[in-house]
């Protein structure tokens, strides 16, 4: 990464090579340094959420600023069990620009807000609310604030996180086309990261886990667990490409449908148990020092009393740059 002066040590790839080194561990040290910047810089922001964490932080000094967009397509719903039912379709577009700064080498603190425009298609719109009439509404939803931990690089990378979701303002959470669910969350979690260039050139891996103490509706608890998986390539120093995966549990909650009646109708949505496995791939292409892009696409192979995410697509530009040049 850009900036730093301290000895570079080669498991993790910080620092600068020094000038008195030479011959073939130089040449292994600069790669590992190289893979190492290319790592942090295309996992910036890179999340379908708005994070800008990843298991290997920026440099101390370093400014960053990422755009997200995603477009996501839902054309069924999970039941309970797990099976699938055509109730209408729902899709929606969220833009969100998250800014980070690195006070020092092991810490980074991030601040992002999404807008979120949804519609809903279909024959089966949600009772007492106006919002699944077929138009696209948009609004600001969710606050997000994030500080990270760089505890560890050797002999894996390890970032333990805390971040903290705060609605913005009032919104609907009932309806097809809800854009948020409106609830206060402090999450705990930690990325996991590790190049495996010494086995497999160019190659890393990367795991995140957060669990998520979320507001409760009506004295039901309804804590989430997600986890994230990728395995990236480096083609060459341009261009990446990634395998992912993503989880979901959810620690109580109510199954959905409820009916009319039911005393947690108004509050089924942001109730729902909601579980998922979805799987993906992403290109990126770092055309500066700082600057890439990246597309992901992401598709659920199962879930329970939720939207399956039929397509999702991910397009974002991060940016970032070191103060201390």
């Amino acid at each position: 990464m850009m900036g730093g002066s301290r000895p570079f040590d080669v498991e993790s790839g910080r620092g600068r090579c020094s000038a008195i080194c030479r011959g073939p561990h130089c040449t292994t040290t600069k790669k590992m340094h190289r893979l190492r910047r290319r790592v942090s810089l295309l996992l910036l922001g890179l999340l379908p959420s708005i994070t800008w964490a990843q298991a290997w932080l920026p440099d101390r000094g370093t400014i960053g600023a990422s755009y997200v967009h995603n477009d996501i397509e839902n054309n069924d719903h999970y039941l309970p069990n797990g099976d699938q039912l055509d109730v209408g379709h729902t899709r929606t577009f969220s833009d969100a620009i998250t800014l980070a700064y690195s006070p020092s080498d092991r810490w980074l603190v991030s601040l992002g807000v999404p807008y979120v425009r949804s519609r809903y298609h279909g024959a089966h719109p949600h009772f007492g609310t106006n919002i699944d009439d077929g138009t696209y509404r948009g609004t600001f939803t969710d606050l997000r604030a994030d500080l990270h931990f760089q505890a560890m690089e050797t002999p894996f990378a390890f970032v333990p996180y805390v971040a903290l979701i705060v609605p913005l303002h009032d919104y609907p959470t009932l309806g097809h086309a809800a854009p948020g669910r409106h609830l206060d969350e402090r999450w705990i979690g930690f990325f996991a990261g590790k190049s495996l260039d010494r086995w497999l050139p160019r190659t890393y891996v990367q795991g995140q886990y957060d669990f998520a103490f979320v507001q409760e509706v009506q004295n039901v608890s309804h804590n989430r667990s997600n986890a994230e998986f990728e395995l990236g390539y480096f083609l060459n120093p341009k261009w990446s490409v990634r395998a992912l995966g993503a989880w979901q549990h959810t620690h109580g909650g109510i199954d959905v449908p409820v009916p009319l009646t039911n005393l947690y109708y108004p509050n089924h949505d942001r109730l729902a148990a909601e579980r998922y496995l979805q799987v993906g791939g992403g290109v990126a292409f770092e055309w500066s020092a700082g600057t890439n892009a990246y597309l992901v696409y992401k598709t659920a192979v199962s879930g329970a009393n939720g939207h399956r995410l039929n397509n999702g697509f991910t397009l974002g530009v991060a940016y970032s740059f070191s103060t201390l040049r």
